[in-house]
């Protein structure tokens, strides 16, 4: 069967939600719906995959996208979110009239051993949480590896830091950043709930060969309104006429295919990481 998944199917999704643990509330939902275009260009990048993959979806909550993933693309779908190593609950959400169930398991993804056995999973969905980690992504990366199968998928979205739009925001003398506001209370949540660091696509391509991973598709899009930072447009498309646009949207999306193992932790390359810190 043929999927069509565009931002009137997201939308359709979205209007007959029910959340768990009071997350149908308007502010949550209205979350959604900025989201929608983001949702759509992800599911774009998923849908020729087959149904009957073991998928894990990374930091889940709340739980928009797993909606989706979960009516249009793929019958056996887990979630995981932040939280003490191990936990587990049952994530229960409506779309219309259908009920689905999914086993939440909780962990931090980038300085737990994630607490799933070896080769466990076909597909693994991260969507917009490496730009929230703060100290070692590359966890991410080998835990992805060993508990995807061999040949199994690993799909990341992430803003991309060398978009047209932080271009024209760095003209602007403004954050180069979705998220750059500093949160609180002080602790190791509030540290997550801002962008810690936005990846180019150079660097999210280095992490995906230092973990193992071949490149299957790898494009960037545009998921929000652009913000012209008060320039005069037609000062915009002289500015895009004369630098390249290739790879310049404001989202990275990256399919990469288990080959290998781990081929280095602690990559320097692209400023990832200090030598010296690791040595």
């Amino acid at each position: 069967m043929i999927v069509i998944i565009d931002d009137n199917v997201v939308l359709e999704v979205l209007e007959t939600l029910e959340l768990p643990f009071g997350l149908s509330n308007p502010a949550y939902m209205a979350y959604h719906r900025v989201f929608i275009r983001r949702y759509s260009n992800t599911l774009a990048c998923l849908v020729d995959l087959p149904r009957n993959l073991k998928v894990l979806e990374l930091a889940a909550s709340p739980y928009g996208m797993t909606a989706i993933l979960k009516r249009h693309l793929f019958d056996d779908l887990e979630v995981a979110n932040f939280g003490q190593c191990g936990e587990t609950r049952t994530v229960s959400l409506k779309v219309g009239a259908n009920g689905y169930c999914f086993k939440e398991t909780t962990f931090n993804a980038e300085t737990d051993a994630w607490p799933y056995p070896d080769q466990n999973f076909d597909l693994i969905v991260c969507c917009e949480m490496l730009e929230h980690l703060a100290m070692d992504p590359m966890n991410v990366f080998a835990e992805a590896n060993r508990v995807l199968r061999p040949g199994g998928r690993f799909f990341v979205s992430t803003p991309n830091a060398s978009s047209f739009q932080n271009a024209v925001k760095c003209l602007a003398f403004k954050a180069q950043s979705l998220s750059p506001h500093y949160r609180t209370p002080m602790s190791l949540a509030g540290i997550y709930q801002r962008h810690n660091r936005e990846l180019t696509p150079p660097a999210l391509q280095a992490l995906f060969s230092a973990g193992g991973f071949q490149r299957e598709a790898f494009t960037t899009s545009d998921s929000y309104p652009f913000d012209n930072c008060k320039f005069d447009d037609l000062l915009i498309d002289q500015f895009r006429r004369f630098f390249s646009t290739d790879m310049r949207s404001d989202t990275m999306n990256f399919l990469g295919r288990k080959v290998i193992p781990v081929t280095t932790r602690y990559p320097t390359i692209e400023d990832l990481y200090l030598q010296g810190d690791h040595s």
